[in-house]
């Protein structure tokens, strides 16, 4: 208990120097209200080369948890051939072979059935499962569509939405012929660029006043700013309910560019939360509950003591939308860096704690776990080999008490 009021204090005086007048004196970038400090070694969840039931059964998104309606947790961290992780709690976890979901690879990209990543869960009553999709369409398997004819010119990112009535066993498109479209891009097909562009990724999905909240990656087009934007719904049977934050609310109302181009497109796209401060892909987002301040887990590389450093940073806010300066929690080199010789490079960063109080894992104390992806280079590439692995952390005060 006094560790605790320690804690209490300090975040009191992270917050205050967050917010010294009030919320409206809210700056990005401001001192951590925590910090998270790496407490043990690393443990291996999933070991490709023993454990998978495929050679496409790798972690490829970050790790998602919820608890079923008869308390039996499950997660997905999955290839789009998405599959689960089931068992009594988070450390006693098997794969489960089953597919949970897999799209049709349906060269027809308008119905948005091409590659899925399930990428966000949340459930009230553990038998009505609702998940964010990072959906790939990828033109250069459509005639015609894509002249580059090669994968990252021609891949167009979208976001989608599926629902499971089983209690996760098995994921399908929202009932009644309701467009699986949460977020895509108002223009045609892109073909004027040299890499992927869209929106990408999403992060779990957090509940918050009566809305759920949820971080989603979007990509440099034309009037669509680069950086993480914060989506939001109160009723998640609706995949078009979603809504993208403008900078000043939530009023922007995306649309499906195949049924017809808007007059005025950049009033359908988002602006990006805090793009100085995060920047990147927001791995997870998870309630503090002895603080109340939310925790961004993102990989990057960042200055850190004089020299850049390459891992897993963690951010933190009291609303979503203000976000402190990123502290480095896990020193590794990551994905798109590759590197021979030295340390297996990770991704898809996530929060989760066997104590949550929470059905989707919003939530957690003073100790949770960073699960990540490792990759096992084969003479410098990334192959299939690629492990879950798992750190437990602990949160600290800002001066890592």
């Amino acid at each position: 208990m006094q560790r605790l009021g320690r804690l209490a204090a300090a975040l009191a005086f992270g917050l205050a120097g967050l917010c010294p007048a009030g919320a409206a004196a809210l700056r990005d970038g401001g001192p951590p209200g925590l910090r998270l400090a790496t407490a043990g070694p690393v443990e291996t969840v999933f070991d490709w080369s023993k454990d998978a039931c495929a050679p496409s059964h790798v972690p490829d998104s970050s790790a998602r948890a919820f608890r079923d309606a008869a308390g039996a947790v499950h997660l997905i961290a999955s290839h789009n051939d998405n599959r689960l992780f089931s068992g009594p709690d988070l450390d006693h976890l098997r794969p489960d072979c089953a597919i949970v979901h897999e799209a049709a690879r349906n060269a027809d990209l308008a119905r948005y059935d091409d590659l899925d990543w399930i990428s966000g869960v949340w459930t009230r009553d553990g038998e009505t499962v609702y998940a964010l999709v990072h959906s790939e369409l990828r033109g250069e398997r459509t005639p015609g569509l894509c002249p580059a004819g090669k994968y990252s010119p021609c891949l167009f990112n979208t976001v989608t939405a599926l629902v499971s009535h089983d209690g996760g066993r098995t994921f399908d498109r929202p009932p009644g012929g309701a467009e699986p479209v949460v977020m895509a891009l108002p223009y045609p097909f892109p073909t004027d660029r040299r890499s992927r562009v869209g929106y990408a990724n999403p992060s779990n999905i957090i509940e918050k006043d009566g809305f759920l909240y949820a971080f989603v990656f979007a990509d440099s087009y034309r009037a669509q700013k680069r950086g993480p934007c914060l989506i939001r719904t109160a009723t998640p049977d609706d995949p078009s309910s979603w809504r993208g934050y403008d900078g000043t609310d939530f009023s922007v109302r995306f649309v499906d560019p195949f049924a017809g181009v808007p007059a005025e497109p950049q009033a359908h796209v988002c602006a990006p939360v805090a793009p100085g401060t995060l920047g990147r892909m927001i791995g997870s987002v998870t309630r503090h509950r002895p603080s109340g301040l939310y925790v961004a887990v993102f990989g990057d590389e960042r200055p850190v003591g004089g020299r850049p450093r390459s891992g897993i940073f963690a951010a933190t806010s009291p609303d979503l939308f203000h976000w402190s300066a990123p502290a480095l929690v896990f020193a590794a080199p990551l994905l798109w860096q590759g590197g021979c010789g030295g340390a297996a490079p990770v991704f898809y960063p996530s929060l989760l704690d066997d104590d949550a109080r929470t059905r989707a894992f919003e939530d957690m104390d003073d100790t949770a776990f960073l699960y990540l992806a490792r990759f096992n280079l084969d003479r410098c590439r990334i192959t299939w080999d690629r492990d879950l692995i798992r750190v437990p952390v602990r949160v600290t005060g800002p001066d890592g008490s």
